[in-house]
C-alpha cells in the first residue's frame, strides 16, 4: 500500500542516515525489478541523497566503473549479486553494503507465475547488512528540506560512444516528466492500474514504475521481467488499464498459443515503442480486432 511504501522508505532514509549517508551522497542500487527497489528509490530521495541505479546485468568491470564514476560509498544489492560486489569492492569507495532477496517481499502464495530466479533459495550474505531486519530497528529519519533543483539521480547511458555516462536528473526533472506523461494520458486516476516489466534501473522503467504511478496515485503491477503469460495473467487478474510494450511484445502476445485464455479488455491505453518491429497499420488493426483496444506510439 502507499502507507507501507511511505513507512518503509522513511525507514530506508533513516538507515542511510545511520550509516553516514547525507545530502548529495551517492547511493548505488544494484538490483532487478522488485518492491525493494521502490522503497530504496524514495528513501534515497527522502534523505536528499542521489539515486544511482546499476544494471543487474553488469559485468564486474562495468559495476566497478560505475561505482567509481558516481563516487558511491553505499550500495543496495540482491543476494545473488553479492559475488560481483565482493569482486569489485576493494576497487571502489564502498563502505556500506546492504543486501536483500526476492523472498523477503514475496507473498506466501504468489498469484502470478514466478520466473526461476524468484524461486531460487536465498543466498547467505554474512558480509552485508540484511535490509529488511535492519529497517525494523531504525528510528525516524532526520528532517531534510526538499530541493527540487538538487541532483536526485544519476541514470547511466548505454555507452554506445564509449563508457556509459551519468545523466543528471533533479527531482524537478522527475516531476516535469511525470506531469507531461499525465498530460498526454487518456485518463489516469485512482482507478488506473499500471503494469510494468521494463527494468527499473533504466530511465524508461524508472518513469513507468517508480515515478508515474506514484505521481498519479494509481496502482502498480510490477513484474520482475517480461513474460507473456505473466503479462496476460496480470492484466486479467488485476484489470490492468495502462501499460507500455515494445511492438515485438504486443505481437508476441497476439501470437501466443494461450492468448484466447485471457481477458485483456480492461486495457484502455497501450503505449508501444518501436525497437525492432515498427508500428504499422497492419499491427494496429490486428491488435484492435483481437482486443478491442488501440496501440499508440510512444
Amino acid at each position: 500500500t502507499y502507507a507501507e511504501l511511505d513507512r518503509l522508505s522513511d525507514r530506508f532514509a533513516a538507515l542511510l542516515a545511520q550509516h553516514g549517508v547525507g545530502t548529495g551522497d551517492r547511493v548505488a542500487v544494484f538490483m532487478p525489478n522488485c518492491p525493494q527497489f521502490l522503497l530504496a528509490f524514495y528513501g534515497i530521495l527522502k534523505r536528499g541523497a542521489v539515486h544511482c541505479p546499476v544494471s543487474p546485468l553488469s559485468r564486474p568491470f562495468e559495476l566497478a566503473y560505475q561505482l567509481e564514476d558516481t563516487g558511491a560509498t553505499t550500495i543496495l544489492t540482491l543476494d545473488t549479486l553479492m559475488p560481483l560486489v565482493r569482486e569489485v569492492q576493494d576497487q571502489t569507495g564502498l563502505t556500506t553494503v546492504l543486501a536483500t532477496r526476492f523472498a523477503d517481499m514475496l507473498p506466501v502464495d504468489p498469484t502470478l507465475p514466478l520466473p526461476d530466479m524468484l524461486k531460487a533459495p536465498p543466498v547467505p550474505c554474512p558480509d552485508a547488512i540484511d535490509l529488511m531486519p535492519a529497517l525494523e530497528t531504525v528510528g525516524d529519519p532526520p528532517a531534510v528540506t526538499p530541493d527540487v533543483n538538487a541532483v536526485a539521480a544519476l541514470n547511466y547511458t548505454g555507452g554506445t560512444t564509449g563508457m556509459p555516462k551519468g545523466c543528471i536528473h533533479t527531482q524537478g526533472d522527475m516531476l516535469y516528466t511525470a506531469s507531461c506523461n499525465l498530460g498526454i494520458a487518456a485518463s489516469i486516476d485512482q482507478n488506473t492500474v499500471f503494469l510494468n516489466f521494463f527494468p527499473v534501473f533504466w530511465i524508461a522503467g524508472e518513469n513507468a514504475a517508480l515515478i508515474n504511478p506514484i505521481f498519479s496515485g494509481a496502482t502498480l503491477v510490477l513484474l520482475t521481467r517480461w513474460d507473456p503469460v505473466a503479462v496476460m495473467q496480470a492484466v486479467t487478474q488485476y484489470r490492468v488499464t495502462n501499460t507500455a510494450l515494445p511492438v515485438d511484445g504486443a505481437m508476441e502476445l497476439l501470437d501466443h498459443p494461450r492468448f484466447l485464455e485471457f481477458d485483456l479488455s480492461s486495457l484502455r491505453q497501450i503505449r508501444v515503442v518501436s525497437f525492432v518491429k515498427k508500428l504499422n497499420l497492419a499491427y494496429r488493426e490486428r491488435w484492435r480486432s483481437m482486443t478491442g483496444g488501440l496501440l499508440a506510439e510512444s
